[in-house]
């Protein structure tokens, strides 16, 4: 009880300060910027050279008072930007795992983690978020853009490799939080496993499509699917390359997700999306002429796959992803957004490009 007062009191005072513009604003040109990347709440960004930048994006809710502590030290020397990697943070993250209560609603002794929800939205000092109505999320009253982490895709190493071949009609990702998870977990409550479900006799017993489910070995399963489904238990990056080239489109029934990596890497290799329209984010890639088929839940779902297995033959969605996405498109597009608003607190000059969490060449 005594560690949530004192860090709502410091919360309370750096609100006042920021408020009332007491805090320095950061060095631009300071030649020593401390690493935070050891604290997974925090990604550094790096220009088309391999400077770092003294901005530092902040990724999701802070977990201890460890990463408050290393926000207030480093607050007059990065620009704190937020980026929506986690659910619908800025908000308060609605997985009931997360066991979130917002701070002023918290009673004490209440068995759950206070939610600081004002603090998020004043340290950070503009948005990168991957939500359809932003206002319901971020304050629009500071810089924002639609960027995601997941548009920063490493194309070329998710490129296909025309040796391998299909197997599975559809693959779903809903990995386990780790081997001790039952199969209605953390992730499952992201991923959707409930919408999932309802969907998979659709998909195999009325169209008799073969799906590679990730991550649900052991998980039950409707038992006319059977026949039609494999599951799998954790798989690492290179085992998931291979899979994704085992098959033709993703299922994604996805909803409080926050634009899940999978989905562009699997475009990458040129798979087309069957998406839940209601997705926190990703909906952006979706293209129903060029990249997949929204639907919203298990009543709709029939129209969407006939619709994606009938178009799936015109679709290139790898050069897709190429033409708008990757790491340099992307990096191109956040560098404008950071020198249009940040300019003059930014220590460096110029740019191409900028991207996330490692510094990528001009050959890339």
């Amino acid at each position: 009880m005594l560690k949530y007062i004192i860090t709502g009191i410091l919360i309370c005072i750096i609100l006042y300060l920021l408020k009332a513009n007491k805090i320095l604003l950061p060095d631009r040109f300071e030649n020593i910027l401390p690493t935070l990347s050891d604290v997974p709440h925090f990604v550094h960004l790096y220009d088309d050279k391999g400077t770092r930048l003294n901005v530092a994006l902040i990724t999701k809710p802070f977990s201890s008072d460890g990463e408050f502590k290393t926000y207030l030290t480093n607050m007059n020397k990065y620009i704190f930007i937020g980026i929506s990697s986690y659910m619908e943070f800025p908000n308060m993250p609605s997985n009931p795992i997360d066991n979130y209560e917002l701070e002023e609603k918290r009673e004490d002794k209440a068995p759950t983690s206070p939610y600081y929800f004002d603090m998020y939205r004043t340290i950070c000092q503009g948005w990168l978020h991957c939500f359809r109505e932003p206002s319901k999320y971020i304050p629009i009253d500071k810089p924002y853009a639609l960027i995601s982490e997941s548009d920063f895709v490493d194309y070329k190493n998710n490129s296909p490799d025309p040796s391998i071949t299909k197997v599975y009609d559809f693959i779903y990702s809903c990995p386990k939080v780790n081997k001790d998870s039952g199969c209605n977990d953390w992730v499952s409550y992201n991923k959707n496993w409930e919408l999932a479900l309802k969907c998979l006799p659709i998909l195999c017993e009325k169209y008799k499509l073969k799906g590679l489910l990730i991550g649900r070995e052991g998980c039950e399963i409707p038992e006319g699917c059977k026949p039609y489904i494999t599951t799998t238990g954790w798989v690492n990056n290179d085992v998931m390359r291979k899979h994704y080239q085992e098959a033709k489109f993703q299922f994604v029934p996805n909803q409080r997700d926050a634009s899940p990596r999978v989905i562009t890497e699997g475009m990458s290799f040129g798979l087309p999306c069957l998406m839940n329209y209601n997705i926190l984010g990703g909906w952006k890639y979706i293209d129903e002429n060029k990249t997949g088929v929204f639907f919203t839940d298990e009543n709709d779902i029939d129209m969407a796959i006939s619709k994606l297995l009938e178009k799936m033959p015109t679709y290139d969605v790898r050069q897709f992803i190429i033409d708008n996405y990757g790491p340099i498109n992307s990096g191109k597009k956040l560098k404008e957004f950071l020198f249009a608003n940040f300019k003059e607190k930014l220590n460096i000059t110029d740019c191409k490009y900028i991207t996330l969490r490692y510094h990528v060449s001009d050959d890339y």
